[in-house]
């Protein structure tokens, strides 16, 4: 049988959540601090704060078969707010790579070019290995990296892209998918999921990419 793995960095993931029943979740070390983060704290205990991660996992299980040999690897670097140092993606991104996943969803970008000379060999590592970086093309309007560096499959939100079916088009000198932003159905269930636009076109691309991988 044909496996999968997905690494989301991300806010962590709630494995108990509904959406993701039957559904393998394993829990991987933080790369959260109070300060500039130096070393992953491999005891991450706790969970999903936000629902911004399990949302993004929620929108990627729903490409997938029941029964597909799908394995999701959580890398938190977000505490109590959607925001963190970048340097933690860093880490991350690091410490996915020795994962051998099959995708790393990053559901998360930088405006800002000064962490580019670190990304590039990360993301010519994956490519490498094999490994599909998936991650938006822009935030706020403003292009954001990783998205922004060639290798990784760059995604654009667009409401008017059927749910489940993401298109990869002709963008400036590239190709960039489109992606519906659309939450899960159960967004407004009892452990509300909290992500939505970009964050959740790139967990789509990234369900969409599974299943192509799963067969």
């Amino acid at each position: 049988m044909t496996t999968a793995r997905v690494v989301v960095v991300d806010s962590g993931i709630d494995g108990a959540h509904p959406a993701l029943r039957g559904h393998r979740v394993v829990t991987g070390p933080a790369f959260v601090a109070d300060g500039p983060p130096a070393s992953p704290q491999r005891n991450d205990t706790e969970g999903d704060r936000l629902g911004h991660g399990t949302a993004v996992a929620a929108t990627i299980v729903r490409f997938v078969p029941p029964g597909s040999a799908l394995e999701l690897v959580s890398l938190r670097v977000f505490g109590a707010q959607p925001t963190c140092d970048f340097a933690a993606v860093l880490l991350a991104l690091q410490h996915a790579l020795t994962l051998a996943p099959t995708i790393v969803n990053l559901s998360l970008g930088t405006t800002s070019l000064r962490y580019r000379a670190a990304l590039t060999p990360l993301v010519a590592a994956a490519r490498a290995q094999g490994v599909r970086l998936v991650a938006p093309a822009s935030y706020g309007g403003l292009p954001c990296d990783p998205g922004g560096i060639d290798g990784v499959e760059a995604v654009v939100a667009d409401a008017n892209v059927l749910p489940m079916l993401p298109e990869l088009r002709p963008h400036g000198r590239r190709l960039v998918w489109f992606a519906s932003p659309l939450p899960p159905p159960d967004a407004d269930g009892v452990r509300r999921l909290r992500a939505r636009g970009d964050s959740l076109a790139v967990a789509a691309v990234t369900g969409f990419l599974v299943r192509q991988a799963l067969g």
